[in-house]
C-alpha cells in the first residue's frame, strides 16, 4: 500500500509539472554550464549567494540581447518588405539587365580583341541573338519572382513576429522560473547530489560512473558551448567591423553553427560573401573569407579549443555531431539539451563498464582524457586567457 501510494504521488507531481519540464531541463543544463564559474566568483567574493546571482546574470543578458536583436530584426525587414511593390520590380530588372549587360560586353570585348577577323562578324552576330534570348530569360524571374515570393516571405516573418507576441509572456514566464531553479541548483545543487549518493547502493560505482559522467558532460557542454559562444562573440565584432547588417544576430547564428562539427562557422560567412559578390562588393566579399577564416575557423579550432578541451574527455566527432544535429529533427530546438544529455550518459555507462571489466580483469584503466577538475572550464578559459596575453605581450614588444 505504501509503494502505490508513493507511485500514485509520483505520477501526480509529473503530471501537474508535465508542463514545465522543459524548463527544468533548461534550469539543470544553466546551471552544469554555469558551475564552473560559480565556483571561481565564490572563490573571489566568498559568497555563494552573490556568486550566483551574478553568474546566472551572465545568461540573463545573453537571452535579452539575443531577444532584442531578433525583435528589431523582424521589425526592421517587415517594414523594409511592406514598401512599394513597384520599387522591387524594378530593382529586379535592374539587377537582370545589368547582370546580363556586363557579360555579354565582357565577351564581345573578348571576341574583338582575339577572334579572327573572320570569324568576328558571325561570332558578334551569335552574341547579339544569344543577348536577346538570354535577356529575356534572366528578366523573367524578376516579373514573378518579386510579386509571388516576397508577399509570402512577408507573411512568414508577419507570422513569426505575431507567434513571439503571443507567447512572449509565457516564454519569459518559462524563463523566469529557469532563472530561479538554475540559482538555487547552483547555491544548493552540489550538496543535494552528495546527500543523494548516500542513500544509493554501489557507491563506489555510481562515483565511477559520475566521474566519467562529468567529464563527458564538460566536453559536451563547457568546452563546445563555450567555444561556439567565444566564436559567436568574436564573428559579432568581425560583422560589426565589416559592415553587415544586425552583426550581433549574425553572430549568434555563427555561434549554434560552431557547435556543429563538420558544418561549422563556414556555413554562415561563406553564403554571406557570396550574396555580397552578388552584388559586386568584392571590399566585402574579401573582408569576410580572410577574417572569417582566421577568426572564426582557425583561431577557435587551433587556439581556443584546444586550450577548453584539455579539462573534458576526448568524444569522437561523429557522436558529438550526432548528439547535437541529431535530436533537433526528433524533438525541435530543445534537442541541443536532450540530445548530448542523453548521448553522454550512454557514453558514460559505457565507458564506466569497460573501467569494471578492466579492473576486474586486473588490466589498467585504459586513460579517456583528463578528469575534470573542480571549476574545469574556469581553468581551460584562464589558460586562454593567459595565451591571449602573451600573444598581445609579444606583438608590443614587436615579438610575434
Amino acid at each position: 500500500m505504501a509503494a502505490t501510494i508513493l507511485i500514485a504521488a509520483a505520477a501526480g507531481v509529473l503530471y501537474v509539472t508535465q508542463n514545465f519540464i522543459t524548463t527544468i531541463l533548461v534550469s539543470f543544463f544553466f546551471a552544469y554550464t554555469l558551475h564552473p564559474f560559480h565556483l571561481r566568483l565564490a572563490g573571489l567574493t566568498k559568497r555563494k549567494r552573490f556568486s550566483a546571482l551574478l553568474s546566472i546574470s551572465i545568461v540573463f543578458l545573453i537571452f535579452l540581447v539575443f531577444v532584442m536583436s531578433v525583435i528589431n530584426a523582424l521589425t526592421t525587414e517587415v517594414l523594409e518588405l511592406s514598401k512599394n511593390q513597384d520599387y522591387f520590380d524594378e530593382a529586379a530588372s535592374k539587377f537582370a539587365d545589368q547582370t546580363s549587360g556586363d557579360f555579354f560586353d565582357w565577351t564581345r570585348s573578348i571576341n574583338d580583341d582575339h577572334t579572327p577577323k573572320v570569324i568576328a562578324p558571325f561570332v558578334g552576330g551569335a552574341l547579339d541573338q544569344a543577348e536577346e534570348q538570354i535577356g529575356a530569360i534572366l528578366a523573367a524571374p524578376g516579373t514573378w519572382v518579386v510579386p509571388e515570393v516576397l508577399p509570402r516571405a512577408r507573411r512568414i516573418v508577419t507570422g513569426f513576429a505575431d507567434w513571439i507576441a503571443k507567447n512572449l509572456p509565457i516564454l519569459m514566464a518559462q524563463f523566469g522560473v529557469a532563472i530561479l531553479l538554475t540559482y538555487y541548483l547552483l547555491v544548493d545543487g552540489a550538496g543535494s547530489v552528495e546527500k543523494f549518493l548516500e542513500l544509493l547502493p554501489e557507491r563506489a560505482t555510481v562515483r565511477l560512473f559520475l566521474s566519467e559522467l562529468n567529464a563527458i558532460y564538460n566536453s559536451l557542454f563547457n568546452v563546445y558551448l563555450i567555444n561556439s559562444l567565444l566564436t559567436g562573440l568574436i564573428a559579432a565584432f568581425v560583422y560589426l567591423f565589416i559592415g553587415v547588417p544586425y552583426p550581433f544576430l549574425w553572430g549568434m547564428v555563427t555561434a549554434v553553427f560552431a557547435l556543429m562539427p563538420l558544418i561549422g562557422t563556414s556555413a554562415v560567412y561563406v553564403p554571406m560573401a557570396l550574396y555580397y559578390l552578388i552584388f559586386q562588393d568584392y571590399l566585402r566579399v574579401a573582408a569576410l573569407l580572410i577574417l572569417g577564416t582566421i577568426f572564426l575557423n582557425v583561431f577557435p579550432e587551433n587556439i581556443m579549443r584546444p586550450a577548453l578541451a584539455r579539462a573534458g574527455a576526448s568524444i569522437h566527432p561523429a557522436i558529438t555531431l550526432l548528439a547535437f544535429a541529431a535530436p533537433i529533427f526528433a524533438i525541435g530546438v530543445m534537442g541541443v539539451i536532450v540530445g548530448p544529455a542523453l548521448y553522454g550518459f550512454v557514453l558514460a555507462a559505457y565507458r564506466t563498464r569497460l573501467s569494471i571489466m578492466e579492473e576486474e580483469a586486473g588490466l589498467a584503466p585504459t586513460p579517456r582524457g583528463p578528469k575534470p577538475p573542480s571549476g574545469g572550464a574556469s581553468e581551460g578559459l584562464r589558460r586562454l586567457g593567459r595565451r591571449a596575453r602573451d600573444s598581445v605581450s609579444r606583438v608590443l614588444r614587436g615579438r610575434l
